[in-house]
């Protein structure tokens, strides 16, 4: 991938979690989405990152989130598994 392409995406990345911060878009949302009707940004930003911008969770908590889980602090949404996503929902609204 080309340096523009990179750095193209990061600010899409950047944005993205921006939105989510401002309450535009929800983490959960992200994760609901189909794989076909995800744009690359949305599909390489690092779970961690997008939940960590989600206002009422934090650094710890993520972190926290995903390890009781078993996500890596290294995945990124497109790698998650449907049980995973389920997990995630579900940990969100408890």
């Amino acid at each position: 991938m080309s340096p523009a392409l990179l750095t193209e995406l990061r600010q899409e990345i950047a944005s993205l979690c921006q939105q989510i911060a401002s309450g535009q878009r929800s983490f959960v949302d992200l994760i609901s989405l189909s794989e076909s009707n995800r744009s690359a940004a949305e599909s390489y930003v690092y779970v961690v990152k997008a939940l960590e911008a989600e206002p009422s969770i934090g650094k710890v908590r993520a972190r926290r989130i995903m390890a009781d889980i078993g996500i890596a602090e290294r995945c990124n949404i497109g790698s998650l598994t449907a049980h995973q996503v389920e997990q995630l929902k579900a940990a969100l609204h408890s």
